[in-house]
């Protein structure tokens, strides 16, 4: 696969899409994971204080930051502007469909279904590059009346995806009175060298989702009115 492409399709690596391309080569071929994500959410409500989606933001950890943007700079000013970027950005929302996104929203326990993801975008700030891109849901959820919650991380855990330590979560638009959330947050990542054979455990599930945070909506019932 060409660098140029390795690059664009980074993002891909749980499918094997990128092998070890993004690997220093100081560490071994099968250590993981490779690249950090510091996550932020925000939940978005919609007039009808129902849950619409979510506006995720990732910034990437500064190694992968210099690799992906590597000859982006079409007019050679020393910067990377939004829509030198924009490509980038497009290739990495388009490979991730298949992925759900590696951000798995639940609704009553069950996998909520997905809209189209089109507003996206990349920036390039203080040597590290964010990926921002809305997650809308197929059908907004009142979260009075059911359970919502979401969790964020790569299965192949090639990508570590970390809640950021200050405001990982907040509430845009509309939300229902007294609502609030939990968080569950998972293990640090930061000094993992987990061989690839121990990624999935003995019923095929990746031990990824041990190191993610959870987020759970907490809105009380909604009080009838007579």
């Amino acid at each position: 696969m060409p660098r140029a492409d390795a690059r664009l399709t980074a993002l891909l690596c749980a499918a094997g899409a990128l092998g070890t391309a993004l690997v220093p080569a100081a560490e071994p071929a099968q250590a993981h994971p490779h690249v950090w994500i510091e996550s932020k959410t925000k939940i978005l409500f919609d007039a009808d204080q129902r849950v619409r989606g979510l506006e995720v933001e990732w910034r990437f950890d500064e190694f992968y930051s210099v690799f992906a943007v590597e000859g982006l700079d079409a007019n050679g000013d020393g910067r990377f502007d939004e829509p030198e970027l924009q490509p980038l950005a497009e290739v990495n929302v388009t490979s991730l469909r298949d992925y759900r996104y590696f951000t798995y929203v639940s609704v009553n326990g069950r996998d909520a279904e997905y809209g189209k993801v089109v507003d996206f975008g990349s920036t390039f700030e203080d040597g590290l590059l964010s990926l921002r891109f809305v997650l809308p849901l197929a059908q907004p959820v009142d979260p009075r009346a059911e359970s919502v919650s979401f969790i964020s991380y790569d299965p192949s855990f090639y990508i570590s995806i970390d809640a950021a330590a200050e405001r990982p979560v907040a509430f845009a638009g509309p939300a229902p009175e007294r609502c609030d959330f939990r968080m569950e947050r998972g293990g640090a990542t930061e000094n993992l060298n987990i061989a690839e054979t121990d990624i999935f455990d003995a019923t095929g599930l990746s031990i990824a989702a041990q190191f993610a945070t959870q987020v759970t909506l907490d809105c009380p019932p909604a009080v009838a009115t007579q």
